[in-house]
């Protein structure tokens, strides 16, 4: 099995449990908005607690979303195996090359940093570099893993709604 069906298959584990665990601890919601953010956080969840917190990506994602949920010991518990794995990292930047290409540069990673989870504090070109693609390869796997979710139920629904004979 590859590596990328082992990630899919790691998020659908993470998602079905932190599905089962905001259920049984939050009033289930009653319009379609509020489904949605409790199946949006559940799936930020899976997607950071596959990654084991072993990620500046990961470890913000679930930073966030701690204070979203009222089950926070399941946050906790998470971030516990992600404060184990924190490290500082610093390094300094190599000054070379004209200065418009440093300053394309310089909003190009600014860019990059606003869109990964916790980019802001990385200072490493490389470090947020491999943090972006292990990013994208997560969030890869929760699409492909939404959109089979929502093709099966959109089977289910059309199959329930065939009329039957008698």
């Amino acid at each position: 099995m590859n590596t990328y069906n082992m990630v899919k298959q790691e998020f659908i584990k993470k998602w079905i449990t932190t599905l089962h665990m905001l259920d049984s601890s939050v009033d289930h919601p009653t319009n379609v908005t509020e489904r949605k953010n409790a199946i949006k956080l559940s799936s930020d969840l899976a997607i950071a607690a596959a990654r084991s917190g072993a990620t500046v990506w990961s470890r913000a994602i679930i930073s966030r979303t701690g204070n979203k949920t009222t089950n926070k010991p399941v946050a906790r518990r998470i971030l516990k195996k992600a404060r184990n794995r924190m490290k500082n990292r610093c390094t300094t930047v190599r000054r070379n090359g004209s200065l418009k290409a440093k300053i394309r540069m310089r909003k190009r990673t600014e860019l990059l940093k606003s869109l990964v989870p916790g980019g802001e504090s990385i200072n490493n070109k490389d470090y947020l570099i491999r943090e972006t693609l292990d990013y994208i390869v997560y969030l890869r796997a929760q699409v492909d893993v939404m959109r089979s979710v929502a093709a099966v139920d959109l089977v289910i629904g059309d199959l329930q709604n065939v009329p039957r004979n008698k």
